[in-house]
Formats: C-alpha cells, structure tokens, sequence
C-alpha cells in the first residue's frame, strides 16, 4: 500500500494559471543589478548592450513572464528622470535604503531593452515615498504615449516607439520603507496616484501595495488591507493588491531536520495571508476580481545582510520550498494574478549568481524550468491523502498538521502536468496517482534531489544540484511514484 494517493480529475479543470505566478524581481539592490543584469558597455562577461548574455538566455529559457523593477524599498526614492538619457551625463546618487552608491547607468530604456530581450513583460513601481503624480505620470508619458510631446521625442531619440509597459505599482510596501502610512491615507495617494496614470493610459493595471498579516497581533498589519480598500472606494482605479511575505528558519546551509520541517510549517501561514486578503477584495469589490499579486516572496536568510549586499546561499531546501510555494500560487489560481520571486540574480532567493564572467544557476532555478509548463494551463481537481507531521506555524499561536507532500496539477490540451514538493528532511514516500475518468498514455518525469537538503550549487560544481530525467512506469489510470526525502519531482502526463 501506498504511503499518500493523489487524486486527479483532469476532466474538471477549474481556473486558468497566470503565467505571472512564475514572476521574478530584479532590485537595484547590492550585486542584482550592477554585476547582476548589467555588466556596461566594457564588461568581463559576454554581453548585448551592457546586458549579460547568460542571464537573458537563462530567462529565456524559463519563459519569463513578468519582471518587477526597481524594487522594492528603492522605488519609493527613485527618481526616473536621473536614469535617461545620455550615460555620461546621468548624475551619481545615493541608494538610500541599501547603502550603495547608484550610478543610473541602467535605468527606464535599459530596463525595457531587457525586459525586449528575455521575452518578459515589464512591470515598473512608482515613487510615491518621495515622489509625486506628476512624476509618475510623465514616467507613464515616458514608456507609453503615442502621441506627439516633449518626453515623447526624448524617448524616440533613444528608443522610437512606444514601450506599451502594461503593469505599473503604485508605491512598495507604503505602511514601511515606502512611506510608513496608514492604509486610509495610502489608499488617499493611491486615488491620487491611480487617477492620472490611468487617465493617461486605460490599458494599464494598477497594482495596489497591500500587507501580510504579520504575526497577527500588529494592528496597523492586520487592518492595513480592509482600512486600505474600505478608503478607496474607486474599483476602476485597482487591478491587483500586492502581498509580500519572506521566510527564514535557521541558517542558510546550517539548519536542523526541525528547522527544515518549521519552515514548510510556516507555509500554511502565506495561506492564511491568501484566505484573509481575498475576503476583504470580495467584500468591498464584489463586482470586480481585483487579483492578489504575491509581488515579493522567497527565502532571506540571517546571513543576507545590508553589508553583503543581501547574498546567500541557495540550498536544495530552498528550491523545495520554492516548489512548494509555486503550488500553492497554482492551487489559489482563482485569485493569485501575479508573484515575484525575490530576487533574480545574486540576491536572496535568487536564481543565479555571477562572479565577473563566471555564472551558475541555483537549485530554484532549475523548479522554475521543471514548473513552467503550468503557465497559462488549467488548474485541475485534486484530493489528496498525505502523511502529515506537526508544524508550529511563525504567529498563529497553535499547531498545526503539516502535510508531507505538496501537489499541484494542469491540464493543456491532452497533456496533464503534476508537480510534488516532499516536504519532509527524512521520510521517503510513495504515493498513488489516481486519474479518474480518463486512461494514460505515456508519462515522463524529472527529479531535483541531492544527498543533503543543504546542498548548495557552486562555481567550481555548478551541476550538484540538477534536474534529472527518471523513468515512469505507467498503467491506463493508476501510477505509483517514489518520492526521496527534501525532493521535488515534475510529471508529463500524456492523456488519449
């Protein structure tokens, strides 16, 4: 007998999956950017236009859909005009929040280029912290009007026609580094904000910077969502409302088997974050779907500080729980429209790092290649029986079941796709795939695993943690699969 058995009904799909899910976000921020994405004119790596070659061919790849820029804390002390034009005459600034010293060599056009080459669309986040609607509005004139003005002509000399960038933030984290508000007096500049951008352009969505709960004792957190949205009254004027939720336990590489397991534990509270916020967007917008837009989310461990520039390392237990988190996106299909893994190269949870030319990719990366097939399918009907093991959730106070596999499954067209996170640091497990109301074909399957949870990749073993194809031996409705310990495994399920 199995140890778990997943129940698949691939003739009930249900919501379609934002292929935003799979977003990533790129700051300027410690080595994202500068070293990161961009190299200039003279770098050390291979490069297009100061762009590195091996991160655009590594999006690519993934089929990147969406990427957030420039930031985070950043953007609410960004000030776009600094960032065009000719790059010698661009002024040298102070990046306030990271203690860095900013350069603009890459800004709005260099971003957009990037954005060209990997395929990805653009989502850009405005100043509100120290900038003002005017500002906001001229960036949007800047990207995206058609018609004939002074800023137009100025990005014509540089790029030609317009950039079309369809997503645009309205501040970053406003009840903190973006401003520290209230929600009632954010929701008062969001309006102001909103107001024109949307004037300017009616085809852009609007994202809307809202809260996770915190640890559910924090009053201005936990009512930030509900004063927000109660104040701002004008469902024409928001697209989506953004949450951002970071997870730590233990060390990087140095954790326990307890610390692995409280980490998947504390899963079940972005959840919770999910359950609260859409009751608040269906009771004061329920004749509109504004979406959640998970818009920052990973891993940040206590060795990534400020003065290193926000670096870690990425271990096998991240990517698991990178898949896990992406399976949990899958399944709120319903009402999650976006989210931005934080961050794209070399800081946080990042998935990859460089060193002058050299490059590698992160155990994440290679989820994020096993995954991409869910973008844009069809979220299918799940039951699933699972061993558990007792979790103590960070801030709700109670513990709680955890399962030990996480499952998310697709269906496009005649092609069923199943992805399982085994959330456990010692249990191997073997579970039941029941198809119901339609026979198998043909199946495949790849499989992330290393000897050790805390393995990390390297530049001198670029390939410990890989991808590895593993043979699947299939009936007409019923497969039994082997899940190893702190693993997570993709599936191709071919249907008649």
């Amino acid at each position: 007998m199995s140890d778990a058995v997943i129940h698949l009904w691939p003739g009930l799909p249900k919501a379609r999956i934002h292929p935003n899910i799979y977003g990533h976000f790129a700051e300027h921020l410690g080595r994202c950017i500068y070293e990161g994405v961009w190299v200039g004119p003279h770098g050390l790596a291979p490069h297009a236009d100061g762009v590195r070659l091996d991160v655009i061919a590594a999006l690519k790849q993934l089929r990147a859909p969406v990427v957030r820029w420039p930031g985070g804390c950043f953007a609410d002390d960004y000030h776009w005009r600094q960032g065009i034009g000719p790059v010698e005459k661009r002024p040298t600034t102070a990046n306030l929040w990271w203690r860095q010293t900013e350069p603009n060599a890459f800004g709005t056009d260099e971003f957009l280029r990037f954005c060209r080459a990997v395929g990805a669309e653009p989502y850009i986040c405005c100043n509100v912290g120290s900038g003002s609607p005017r500002e906001a509005r001229e960036w949007l004139e800047y990207c995206n009007f058609g018609g004939d003005s002074s800023l137009t002509r100025l990005r014509e000399a540089t790029a030609g026609a317009p950039y079309g960038v369809r997503y645009w933030g309205v501040g970053n984290e406003s009840w903190g580094c973006g401003g520290r508000f209230r929600g009632a007096d954010y929701a008062k500049e969001y309006a102001h904000f909103a107001t024109y951008l949307r004037a300017l352009d009616p085809s852009i969505e609007l994202i809307a910077s809202g809260t996770h709960y915190g640890d559910y004792k924090d009053p201005i957190l936990n009512t930030w969502n509900k004063d927000f949205c109660e104040e701002m009254h004008h469902a024409d004027l928001i697209d989506h409302l953004s949450i951002h939720r970071y997870f730590s336990r233990g060390g990087g590489v140095s954790f326990t088997d307890a610390e692995y397991h409280a980490v998947f534990a504390d899963l079940i509270t972005l959840e919770r974050d999910l359950e609260l916020t859409e009751a608040v967007l269906r009771y004061f917008y329920p004749d509109k779907h504004v979406g959640i837009a998970v818009d920052e989310w990973g891993m940040w461990h206590p060795e990534a500080t400020v003065e290193n520039g926000l670096e870690q390392a990425g271990t096998l237990r991240d990517a698991v729980f990178a898949g896990a988190v992406l399976n949990l996106f899958n399944r709120w299909a319903r009402r999650v429209t976006m989210a931005n893994l934080a961050q794209t190269v070399n800081v946080l949870h990042c998935l990859a790092a460089t060193d002058g030319p050299n490059f590698y990719l992160t155990p994440t990366y290679h989820v994020f290649d096993m995954m991409r097939r869910h973008m844009g399918a069809n979220l299918v009907t799940q039951e699933i029986e699972t061993p558990a093991y007792e979790g103590h959730p960070l801030g709700l106070g109670k513990k709680l079941d955890v399962p030990a596999l996480s499952v998310s499954a697709s269906i496009s067209g005649k092609r069923l796709h199943l992805t399982v996170a085994n959330q456990t640091a010692q249990q191997d497990l073997e579970a039941s795939v029941i198809i119901h109301e339609a026979r198998l074909a043909a199946a495949v399957g790849r499989l992330l695993h290393a000897e050790s949870p805390r393995a990390v990749n390297t530049f001198e073993d670029p390939k410990r943690v890989a991808s590895r194809r593993i043979k699947v031996d299939h009936a007409k409705n019923e497969v039994v699969f082997a899940f190893p310990r702190h693993s997570f495994t993709a599936f191709s399920l071919t249907l008649e």
